[in-house]
C-alpha cells in the first residue's frame, strides 16, 4: 500500500473520530454507572471532583438521547422518539463555553462545528441567542427515527420564571442549580415521565439540592460519585498541579 493511500486512510479515520465522537465513546466505569442509573431513576446526580469529565459524560448522555443512537452496551433510559430537551448552566456564557462546546464544538470557531459529542451530520437548524455572541438558543438534532429532537439552552441567571410552561423530556443541569430552578425542571418533566440529571462538584457545601441526594435517597433518585482515582486520563502530575491551585477548603 502506498504512503499516499495510508495517509488518505488515516485522514479519513481522523475525520470520523473528530466529527462522530459519539461512535467511539467508551465510558469509564463511573460514567457507565451513571448512564445505567437512568433505567430506574428519573432524578440523577453525578457529584464528582473537578476535571474528572462531568460535563463530558453529561454531553454524551444528552447526545445519545437526542439522536436515539443507543450503544450496544446501553442499559439506561431509552426514549423511543425525538425528544425536547434543555441544557442548563449558571450563566449564558458558561452554558455556551462548557455545555454548548461539549455538544457542538468550539463556539467561536465555525470550522469546529460538529467536533462535539453530537455527530456533525446530525446537526440541523440552529437558532442564536440574542445578545450572547456565538451562543445557541436552540438546535435541532436528527433522530434515528427520522424526526428531529430539539435542545434549548438556558441559564440559572435568567430566573426560575424562564423555566416555567413547557413540557420537557430531558433536562441536563451542569453546575449546581438553585433549588427553585431544580424544582421547576422536575415539574416540567413530570407529564412526559421524563428525566432530570445533574453534573457538578459540590463547591457550595451542603446546600438544599445536595441534601436532596445525600441525606436520604428517595425512590426514583440516584447518586453517583467519582473522584480523581476514577478518571483514567488524570496523571499524578496533573493531579498535583490541580491540587496546588486549590485553596485548602476546596481540596
Amino acid at each position: 500500500m502506498s504512503t499516499e493511500r495510508v495517509n488518505e486512510i488515516l485522514a479519513t479515520l481522523n475525520k470520523s473520530q473528530t466529527e462522530n465522537r459519539l461512535k467511539y465513546y467508551q465510558p469509564y466505569t463511573f460514567q457507565k454507572r451513571f448512564h445505567e442509573s437512568g433505567k430506574d431513576a428519573n432524578q440523577r446526580l453525578l457529584m464528582a471532583a473537578n476535571r474528572v469529565g462531568k460535563s463530558y459524560v453529561g454531553a454524551m448522555e444528552m447526545s445519545i438521547h437526542l439522536t436515539g443512537l443507543y450503544p450496544d452496551w446501553w442499559t439506561g433510559k431509552r426514549f423511543k422518539k425525538p425528544i425536547r430537551a434543555w441544557v442548563c448552566g449558571a450563566s449564558n456564557e458558561t452554558t455556551r463555553d462548557i455545555c454548548q462546546k461539549e455538544l457542538f464544538g468550539q463556539p467561536d470557531n465555525p470550522r469546529d462545528k460538529g467536533h462535539g459529542s453530537i455527530p456533525k451530520h446530525l446537526i440541523g437548524e440552529t437558532t442564536r441567542k440574542p445578545g450572547v455572541p456565538n451562543a445557541h438558543s436552540s438546535v435541532l438534532v436528527k433522530h434515528k427515527s427520522g424526526g428531529w429532537s430539539r435542545v434549548a439552552f438556558k441559564a440559572y441567571e435568567m430566573g426560575s420564571e424562564k423555566f416555567m410552561g413547557e413540557s420537557i423530556d430531558l433536562v441536563w443541569l451542569d453546575e449546581e442549580p438553585p433549588q427553585d430552578i431544580y424544582s421547576q425542571c422536575i415539574t416540567r418533566t413530570l407529564d412526559k415521565q421524563g428525566q432530570v440529571f445533574l453534573t457538578f462538584t459540590p463547591e457550595s457545601g451542603m446546600t438544599e439540592v445536595v441534601q436532596n441526594f445525600t441525606n436520604e435517597l428517595k425512590p426514583m433518585q440516584a447518586l453517583i460519585t467519582a473522584g480523581w482515582e476514577d478518571a483514567e486520563h488524570l496523571t499524578e502530575d496533573m493531579k498535583q498541579q490541580i491540587l496546588a491551585a486549590l485553596p485548602p477548603h476546596e481540596r
